[in-house]
């Protein structure tokens, strides 16, 4: 094992997790560079040795982020239940993971919707998400799962936006994919 690569990937990640701290408390306007280095406990030359501006280190903790949602998402969608249960756990995975880091931002608003003009990788994961509920829903019998799942997704998001913390997210996205899919599944 290298002990550079090791001290190297540990003062990444304390970059990070000083940024994310700082994005959350300050902003994405709010937070220099500068106060990410002093955060961290590092010299701006080493924070721009890691990471060229701001964008970067967000970008990076978006990275982050989208591994811990798809993890949260695969994990509802491979749980017990039917398919309204595991698409219900699976949505408040992913909703659930983001408000848990955003719910006590008072800059919520900046960070939840800056994601999607910053990250490539979201789009992707998203198309991916839908593309596994279509087929899901299609599995089932739901006679149009596409526009099932637009419906659900748009439901799901607004949910998570209005909501912002992470309970009532985690609470409230079961029983809405619940109420949405259960009546459109075909009778046994």
């Amino acid at each position: 094992m290298d002990l550079g690569l090791d001290r190297a990937a540990e003062k990444r990640r304390r970059i990070l997790d000083a940024a994310r701290l700082l994005f959350v408390r300050d902003g994405l306007r709010g937070t220099t560079m500068e106060a990410i280095a002093r955060a961290a406990g590092v010299a701006k030359p080493t924070l721009y040795g890691y990471f060229s501006d701001k964008d970067a280190v967000f970008t990076a903790i978006l990275d982050d982020l989208s591994d811990a949602l798809t993890a949260a998402f695969d994990a509802g969608m491979a749980g017990p239940g039917t398919v309204a249960q595991r698409i219900g756990a699976a949505l408040a995975g992913k909703y659930g993971t983001i408000a848990a880091v955003v719910e006590t931002s008072p800059f919520a608003e900046e960070l939840y919707s800056t994601h999607s003009r910053v990250s490539l990788r979201f789009r992707t994961l998203d198309t991916q998400m839908n593309e596994t509920m279509v087929q899901q829903l299609r599995a089932a019998g739901v006679r149009e799962p596409a526009e099932l799942n637009r419906l659900v997704q748009a439901a799901a998001y607004g949910v998570a936006r209005k909501l912002i913390d992470e309970a009532s997210v985690r609470a409230a996205l079961p029983v809405l994919a619940e109420r949405l899919i259960t009546p459109e599944l075909p009778k046994s």
